[in-house]
């Protein structure tokens, strides 16, 4: 009774919009369900729409939603639960072109992996003993999906768009003998539903956001709907790739692997991959790297330093049991790189060096950074005192980067280089090149010198580990499909492998980075982004984890956005009045 008297009573609230919308004749309006941080709410913006209406159960989400969408009207309610006193029906927000929904994914993704990570279990393998107290708000959860299709029956908007993970596709019973694995067809049923409604039949599309400028690797399926008065929009991801065998670039074709499996988690690597349209031999669209998102003025503690404490386990020392097996793991398996990001919270999961984009990010902040310690001057901080700035060039048509930019992401034709006030002196059949122009193509007999810089790193093949850290006075070589060069923005004292563990330093992943790393555009050391945030970091890192991919939203909002310029088209106010 105690601790139900504590928990507060609420009623589901409409919040007006606190800036006056100006609609344009050709505006094209969107609701979104389900909104959080905005991550849908901002991308479709970008590709034309106005979002009037944003609604989810979480108030500290809204607020930051409004705060960012001053134009959008909100509800705080609980759009799932008839009998919740805070109950708004999705029925009731008003019409709109576009509807937008990313439903909730909290009980059957695999985010909720710790314990099987700990065991060294595949999610469902784990015996989970609380498994059935949870099977009711899995299903509920998962009904976060019935509300579009509540919406779409009383509006009809003609586009709709949901984001989840993957694993929607199993939804329904479970199969016999794997009680986490259901039998899709709850899921078959849902995708009829708009069939019956009018739409096209459901176009889902298995996406990485790393592929769209976002430094994580975040899969995600994405389900579009049409209504039949409209054709299908083109909805074919061809990232722009280097084909090694052709030796040229080319429009990668997205080619299954393997198949939806069972459990419906679809992956990039191993159920999916890009192919060269020409020799059909796989190819690596481009990709961000974490170091994009890494603020490398902070790089923690020694460990060593840190206070010993008693774990509940029993073991003494300066981190958890599974913590410190898992840095010393990491230590000697990328001990020529002076820094790695690893899970915190476990002994198994994935572990990304700094030329590769993070791991996914789920609403804990669960990732640290593991390093030989704080960079001896991070170049950004160099910059103001010595001019210094980080040049990215591919075949001459590269712009120049200020070094307090992120690193940009990289294709196979890319070279990079650092300049120091402004001049690069070259060796052998080179000429210096002013910071302002763009550079020359390395060849192997080519060495740019610097004059301040710690090194590039390139990553050749998946793993990215097959090559070892080089210092800025290798030439960078021929780059392949499968390579990724950045520079590291710093000077670093060692490698991993050179030093003891306790010498080494930790800390987690900050809010802002996270952020960063998940596509928005948050304050950064001296930059001031677009996003406003505020709130604790378990609030923040919440928020980001449970984003949609706005990049990912621009991408896919664009190509729905061009259909309704067809001949086709009825003009807004007719869909909005529908």
């Amino acid at each position: 009774m105690a601790a139900a008297s504590k928990k507060k009573t609420r009623t589901a609230t409409h919040r007006p919009a606190i800036k006056h919308r100006r609609f344009r004749h050709d505006d094209y309006v969107a609701v979104d369900l389900f909104s959080g941080f905005g991550g849908l709410t901002e991308g479709v913006k970008r590709a034309g729409f106005t979002t009037i209406m944003a609604a989810n159960h979480n108030e500290y989400k809204v607020q930051v939603h409004e705060a960012n969408h001053p134009e959008a009207e909100h509800w705080i309610a609980d759009l799932v639960d008839p009998e919740a006193a805070d109950y708004h029906s999705a029925r009731d927000l008003p019409a709109a072109d576009l509807l937008c929904a990313g439903v909730s994914c909290v009980n059957h993704s695999l985010a909720n992996t710790v314990r099987a990570y700990e065991q060294g279990l595949a999610l469902f393998e784990l015996e989970d003993p609380d498994y059935e107290a949870r099977v009711t708000r899995s299903e509920r959860d998962r009904a976060t999906a019935t509300c579009v299709l509540q919406y779409a029956a009383k509006h009809h908007p003609r586009l709709i768009l949901v984001e989840c993970t993957t694993q929607l596709t199993s939804w329904g019973p479970a199969l016999p003998g794997r009680s986490k694995v259901g039998d899709g067809s709850t899921y078959r049923w849902w995708l009829k539903q708009f069939e019956l409604l009018g739409y096209h039949p459901a176009k889902v599309l298995y996406l990485n956001s790393q592929f769209f400028g976002v430094p994580q690797s975040r899969d995600r399926g994405y389900w579009i709907f049409v209504d039949k008065s409209l054709p299908m929009p083109d909805l074919e991801h061809r990232p722009v790739s280097h084909c090694g065998r052709c030796d040229t670039d080319v429009e990668a074709v997205w080619t299954w692997k393997t198949g939806i499996p069972d459990s419906g988690t679809v992956m990039y690597g191993k159920q999916y991959n890009y192919r060269c349209p020409s020799c059909h031999r796989e190819v690596v669209p481009p990709m961000t790297p974490s170091l994009a998102a890494l603020d490398l003025t902070d790089l923690g503690t020694r460990i060593g330093d840190k206070p010993i404490k008693v774990f509940k386990d029993g073991f003494v020392g300066p981190l958890a049991r599974a913590s410190m097996a898992r840095a010393e793991r990491c230590r000697q398996r990328f001990g020529s790189f002076p820094a790695v990001l690893m899970p915190a919270k476990s002994v198994r999961g994935s572990e990304r060096i700094l030329l590769q984009p993070m791991a996914t990010q789920t609403s804990q902040q669960e990732t640290a950074i593991l390093s030989t310690g704080p960079a001896v001057q991070p170049l950004w901080e160099q910059a103001a005192a010595d001019g210094l700035a980080a040049l990215a060039v591919a075949n001459y048509q590269g712009a120049p980067r200020s070094a307090h930019e992120p690193l940009p992401t990289q294709v196979g034709s890319e070279t990079l280089a650092v300049v120091s006030s402004g001049v690069i002196p070259y060796r052998q059949n080179t000429v210096p090149t002013v910071h302002s122009e763009p550079m020359p193509t390395f060849t192997s007999e080519q060495i740019p010198a610097v004059l301040t810089a710690a090194g590039w790193y390139k990553q050749n093949g998946s793993s990215g580990t097959e090559t070892a850290p080089h210092p800025v006075t290798d030439p960078l070589g021929t780059l392949t499909s499968r390579d990724t060069t950045a520079l590291l923005m710093a000077q670093w004292q060692a490698s991993l492998g050179e030093v003891p563990l306790e010498d080494c330093f930790y800390r987690m992943m900050a809010a802002h980075e996270i952020g960063r790393g998940c596509g928005f555009d948050v304050d950064f050391n001296d930059y001031r982004g677009t996003f406003t945030v505020w709130g604790s970091a378990r609030d923040q890192v919440d928020g980001f984890g449970n984003a949609v991919s706005q990049q990912v939203g621009t991408w896919i909002g664009s190509r729905l956005r061009a259909i309704l310029h067809t001949p086709q088209d009825c003009g807004p106010e007719l869909a909005v009045a529908a």
